[in-house]
């Protein structure tokens, strides 16, 4: 029998991947505009960016994040989704600080994929496709090359602590897309359109996907928002730099994962993680372009190895969307 969720899935191919893709080029903004606050923590840039994000993202979510919160179907994935965030958030930078920010954005962001299919293995029973796995490979080879061709300094810290911190920041990841993902699933199976009065059919998905993701964030900014008071009092009160937390909050933060969310309502979190990894490659080019570093030969064909990989993901299959679950 054809899932509903598919059904949705199926009659908009293109939506979820796109919504992906424009997040992870949204995200990849991120390290570009840090430049222009130099000198303050790693740690400090994600505090302040999820915690602020998050509080934001709460309250243009309203009622549909309480109900997300209070709600018995979603609340369990809401809550997980909340810790993985927050786990995120301080063992990315942390891979940052100790690994660099070549090697520890790679690590970090080439495991989720795999972390993401394996996680949809072992909890959901779900067989990843032939397809995914060469995509996975083939982008993560070239995510590699990518980052390398960067000519930034290593890390100051531990390297094996900073290896392990960025494998968790990216089971971390892997763990709270799946959470929204079954998080949102829960909530619109709770309140279908037809019990919403004045609402047109489809409505109460969408309203209930930005609810889930509203509540996560929400949650997740409490500890984050008193890590960033306590870590970052002498960066908080540098005028200039608020400019770019704002900016850090409400575009990669907020618009960046409202619209992770949309696609998560449209492919498998397996499939979005991999979609993600055209971060790094726009993090590259604007690093070039913007900040003066070199890519080079290397560089590019890195660039144009994820581009393959997400093609082959993205090519029609015979009597189906490849990106559907």
């Amino acid at each position: 029998m054809t899932h509903p969720a598919a059904v949705g899935r199926a009659s908009r191919p293109v939506g979820g991947p796109v919504a992906v893709l424009v997040a992870a080029a949204v995200w990849g903004t991120t390290g570009t505009a840090t430049h222009f606050a130099p000198g303050v923590p790693a740690v400090v840039f994600g505090a302040v960016t999820f915690g602020l994000g998050g509080l934001v993202l709460a309250a243009t979510t309203g009622r549909s994040a309480v109900r997300a919160v209070t709600g018995p179907g979603s609340r369990r994935w809401v809550l997980l989704g909340a810790v993985s965030l927050v786990v995120y958030a301080v063992a990315f930078y942390a891979a940052l600080a100790d690994a660099g920010v070549a090697l520890g954005t790679t690590v970090a962001i080439g495991s989720s994929p795999l972390f993401a299919g394996l996680v949809e293995w072992v909890a959901d029973g779900r067989r990843v496709a032939g397809r995914w796995v060469v995509a996975t490979l083939v982008s993560v080879v070239g995510m590699v090359v990518v980052t390398l061709a960067r000519s930034e300094a290593p890390g100051s810290g531990s390297l094996p602590l900073g290896l392990g911190s960025a494998l968790l920041a990216g089971l971390a990841y892997a763990t709270y897309s799946w959470a929204v993902a079954r998080g949102m699933h829960a909530a619109s199976r709770a309140r279908p359109a037809s019990s919403l009065p004045g609402t047109g059919a489809g409505t109460a998905p969408g309203a209930a996907g930005r609810g889930v993701v509203g509540a996560v964030f929400g949650l997740a900014a409490v500890p984050l928002v008193v890590l960033a008071l306590v870590a970052g009092h002498d960066a908080l009160s540098v005028g200039a730099n608020w400019p770019v937390f704002v900016y850090l909050a409400l575009v990669p933060t907020v618009l960046g994962h409202s619209l992770y969310a949309v696609g998560l309502r449209r492919v498998s979190a397996s499939v979005a993680t991999l979609l993600s990894l055209f971060e790094p490659v726009v993090a590259a080019v604007l690093a070039m372009l913007v900040v003066g570093e070199h890519l080079g030969a290397a560089g590019w064909a890195g660039v144009g190895l994820v581009v393959a990989g997400l093609a082959v993901l993205a090519l029609p299959k015979r009597g189906g969307v490849p990106t559907s679950r």
